[in-house]
C-alpha cells in the first residue's frame, strides 16, 4: 500500500537529499489500520483530545491528567473528559491504568514532525497550532520538539526556500546573526504574526534587520527597543523539504 508521498529534503546550501512526507489525507488508510483516528471514527472533540495527548506526551515525556486535558480543551467537567477518554479507549487508541492520575498510554507509537500550518515568506501570517500532517523525516530531525511550516511566497527564494516548501523549525528564543528564523510580532493580533527571514542584530545602528533572500524586496528594520518589547524569535530553520518532481 502506497500512502507516503515522495519529497526532497534541501539543506541550507540548496543540496537535495531524498526523504518522504506522509500527509494526513494520504495516510488515512494506514492510520486506520494502525489504530490512529480518521474523521469517520471519532468526533471533533475526541480528535482534538487525542492530538493533545500525543503532543503532550511528546513534549512532557508523560501523559496529561484529566484536569490538564480539560483545561486545554476548555471542558469544565472532568466527567465529560472521562467520557471522551472512555470513547478513545473503546476505539483502541489509548489504554488507562485505574486510579492513576497519569495513567493514559497510547496503543500505537506516533512519529513524525507535525506541520503547524503555513508561514508567509513575504508578509506576516498567523501560525496555526493544529497539526494536519506529519513529516516523515527520520529520528535525527524529530528531536528537540521540532515542527514544520509550509512556506507561502518567494521572499526567501535566493536561500533555496521556495513557495510550497516545508521548513523544519527548532524552537528557540535566541539565534546567531545570519540564522533563518521565525520572527513573531507580538502586537499583531491576539496570537501575534510570524515572518520567515534571516536575522541580523546591527549594534552600530541599534536595530534588528530581518532580511529577505530576494533582491527585489526590502528588509524589515526594527529598532532595538521595539524588538525587545514587541518581537521574539520563535525558532530557527534547520532543514527544508520540497515536493519531489514526478
Amino acid at each position: 500500500m502506497n500512502c507516503i508521498k515522495t519529497y526532497d529534503i534541501i539543506d541550507l546550501n540548496g543540496r537535495s537529499i531524498f526523504c518522504s512526507l506522509a500527509t494526513a489525507k494520504q495516510a488515512e488508510t494506514e492510520r486506520r489500520e494502525q489504530g490512529a483516528m480518521s474523521p469517520d471514527q471519532t468526533t471533533d472533540i475526541q480528535q482534538r483530545m487525542y492530538n493533545f495527548i500525543v503532543n503532550y506526551m511528546k513534549t512532557e515525556k508523560m501523559p496529561p491528567t484529566n484536569r490538564e486535558i480539560g483545561r486545554e480543551l476548555k471542558i469544565a467537567s472532568t466527567g465529560h473528559v472521562d467520557y471522551h477518554l472512555t470513547m478513545l479507549e473503546k476505539k483502541g487508541l489509548i489504554t488507562r491504568q485505574p486510579k492513576k492520575s497519569r495513567g493514559i498510554k497510547l496503543t500505537k507509537t506516533v512519529t513524525g514532525i507535525p506541520v503547524m500550518g503555513s508561514i508567509a515568506a513575504g508578509q506576516p501570517l498567523e501560525i496555526s497550532t493544529d497539526p494536519e500532517e506529519l513529516l516523515d523525516a527520520g529520528r535525527e530531525l524529530e528531536r528537540d520538539n521540532t515542527y514544520a511550516l509550509i512556506v507561502r511566497g518567494r521572499s526567501m527564494i535566493e536561500d533555496h526556500i521556495c513557495d510550497g516548501d516545508y521548513v523544519v523549525i527548532k524552537p528557540q528564543e535566541t539565534c546567531d546573526n545570519g540564522d533563518i528564523v521565525v520572527a513573531v510580532h507580538l502586537q499583531e493580533g491576539e496570537k501575534g504574526s510570524a515572518t520567515l527571514k534571516r536575522f541580523f542584530q546591527e549594534k552600530e545602528h541599534d536595530q534588528v534587520r530581518l532580511q529577505p533572500a530576494n533582491s527585489e524586496l526590502e528588509p524589515i528594520l526594527i529598532s532595538k527597543s521595539e524588538w525587545d518589547e514587541e518581537w521574539k524569535v520563535q525558532g530557527k530553520v534547520v532543514a527544508i523539504f520540497r515536493r519531489h518532481a514526478a
